[in-house]
């Protein structure tokens, strides 16, 4: 059992150290499949200067340019400073009877807007799983968050949330956190934002215990639009203890939005969560793959 989790926070951590090198710099595709991460210094008519990671200062012709950041060059991105609403439904149910009774609901829901220099999110989350008729072991949480733009794609972030987890032996939580993050980049194609700051959690377990700490925390936010307008989507988030930096724990979700019809989406999801000091009882790893329907507006 040491090596299988050795093995999983091994692979997690290069998962996490790929997501950086990424969130480290954008990304210009040429024309002929090269691929040039750095960030770009200044766009004329003819060309586009562009500091590369690994050559230097470049100055490239436009024609040369396929993409940047999965977007074409010029196209329009999301403004950073304007006001927009938008926001995510998905179910999901299952219901199955005979030799084994089961139910499992899971509900999901977010809305995001923005004014002036301000994005203000909230979220919903619901679950219930039984089994042969037992005593649902459910989870839910609510939480709100508000980022600040204080300068051209960096944002310091305010979050709060609240929420209960029976399969986790978690009776209450809540949690506060401040960080400091960047927007990448924004668009109808594409989208990556990444924050780090402090997470204070506080959690009153099932059996009558609390824990109360600190830890830093790193989060990221990838969406990619494919062909047909499919959707892939990917968040993770990694929390680790000040007072005791071996205990740690993971959270990331891995997804796939097909469409139906306009607004309506078929949504294939994994959902993963690793903590290495898991309540007495539990086991430290949990995944859940779900088929539902995502509404976005």
């Amino acid at each position: 059992m040491q090596h299988i989790s050795s093995t999983i926070r091994s692979l997690f951590g290069l998962v996490l150290l790929a997501t950086s090198a990424l969130c480290l710099a954008d990304q210009l595709t040429l024309t002929n499949g090269d691929i040039l991460n750095g960030t770009m210094q200044e766009k004329t008519e003819d060309q586009v200067l562009w500091m590369s990671d690994n050559f230097g200062l470049l100055a490239i012709d436009k024609t040369r340019i396929a993409t940047l950041n999965g977007a074409a060059l010029d196209a329009p991105t999301a403004a950073l400073f304007s006001n927009t609403y938008n926001g995510d439904l998905s179910f999901t149910g299952g219901y199955s009877s005979g030799n084994i009774k089961r139910e499992d609901w899971d509900l999901d829901g977010d809305v995001e807007w923005r004014d002036g220099d301000f994005r203000h999110s909230s979220e919903i989350n619901f679950e219930s799983h039984s089994l042969d008729g037992s005593r649902p072991a459910e989870q839910y949480d609510l939480g709100y968050g508000v980022d600040w733009f204080f300068q051209d794609k960096w944002f310091w972030s305010n979050a709060l949330s609240w929420g209960a987890n029976d399969d986790r032996s978690i009776d209450q939580f809540y949690s506060v956190g401040s960080a400091i993050g960047r927007q990448f980049w924004d668009s109808e194609i594409t989208s990556l934002s990444a924050e780090t700051g402090l997470l204070w959690i506080s959690e009153d377990l099932k059996d009558q215990t609390k824990d109360h700490r600190l830890t830093w925390s790193w989060a990221a936010d990838y969406r990619r639009m494919l062909g047909n307008n499919m959707e892939i989507f990917h968040r993770h988030g990694l929390l680790v203890a000040l007072t005791d930096m071996s205990d740690s724990e993971i959270n990331a979700d891995f997804g796939l939005k097909v469409p139906v019809v306009a607004n309506l989406f078929t949504e294939l999801k994994l959902e993963w969560t690793y903590d290495n000091q898991p309540a007495l009882g539990t086991r430290s790893s949990d995944s859940q793959l779900t088929i539902g329907v995502n509404y976005s507006w």
